[in-house]
């Protein structure tokens, strides 16, 4: 399988105050020696509790974030000494979709533009009447009526939003979507029906995903491959089933067993 991102011992610190009263400064390090690898089609899940360093590691390998030290590769060149044509390349082909739907949605724009603003930016030979046949297309594919065009972020669903932000990302052809806490806002009906459309949309363009969750549960539905993270360090990693159903880690057993994963209707209550 080919890699198409690639991340070596990412370190990310933050300056913190320790004591108002001496003025003293200490390192946090939200993210301690991390390395992963995300092949073409393939879900690498990550998944922690609030805190664990998850988010920060997905904005530094999509480009929002810089580590303190550590190196992001696109397709095997480091992504700080990308020409501007090539970045530009990396952000079309390294896309987001954030917690909160509606948040990250224009308010004042109309469904169409916020769809269309990525294009506009993103695409070399931009033809808006082609962009309009497209984006109504790809409405089509994540379940919404075209109609929803019209619309603003304040007038639709949670779900609605979020498969409009799945739409967005689809429309540019991204080789990688970064899932970060995607799920996590909806009701838990409308959480499986995103999951499912994820991963009929992965078969049918082959991206893959980087899929972020405090929930083992939604990531044991999606990933290929797993990751563990706890105070800014992987735990664990390996294959989905080794890791969820042949845990190592305490703390993996534990997120285990307070999300009720079960195989062969056993429940894995470590």
């Amino acid at each position: 399988m080919n890699t198409i991102l690639e991340a070596e011992q990412i370190i990310k610190e933050f300056k913190l105050d320790k004591e108002r009263l001496f003025a003293k400064r200490m390192n946090f390090r939200a993210v301690d020696g991390v390395s992963l690898r995300v092949k073409k089609g393939e879900t690498i899940g990550v998944v922690g509790e609030s805190g664990s360093g998850k988010s920060t590691l997905s904005e530094i390998i999509g480009g929002l974030q810089q580590p303190t030290s550590g190196t992001v590769f696109y397709h095997g060149k480091d992504i700080r000494t990308l020409t501007k044509e090539k970045y530009q390349d990396f952000r079309r082909n390294v896309q987001f979709i954030f917690q909160s739907p509606t948040d990250s949605l224009h308010p004042f724009y109309s469904i169409r533009e916020n769809l269309l603003e990525p294009l506009r930016i993103y695409k070399k030979d931009f033809h808006k009447k082609q962009a309009l046949m497209e984006m109504e297309e790809m409405l089509m594919k994540v379940k919404l009526d075209p109609a929803i065009l019209n619309k603003y972020a304040s007038e639709i669903s949670g779900g609605q939003a979020q498969r409009i932000a799945i739409a967005r990302a689809l429309l540019l052809k991204p080789q990688v979507i970064i899932c970060d806490e995607c799920v996590s806002a909806l009701d838990m009906s409308v959480q499986m029906e995103i999951l499912d459309l994820l991963l009929e949309l992965q078969e049918e363009f082959g991206t893959s995903y980087v899929f972020i969750s405090h929930d083992i549960s939604a990531v044991n539905y999606v990933s290929d491959y797993v990751m563990v993270m706890r105070n800014g360090k992987v735990l664990e990693e390996g294959p989905a089933e080794q890791v969820l159903y042949h845990p190592q880690s305490d703390y993996t057993k534990l997120l285990i067993t307070s999300s009720y994963i079960t195989e062969e209707d056993e429940v894995y209550a470590m």
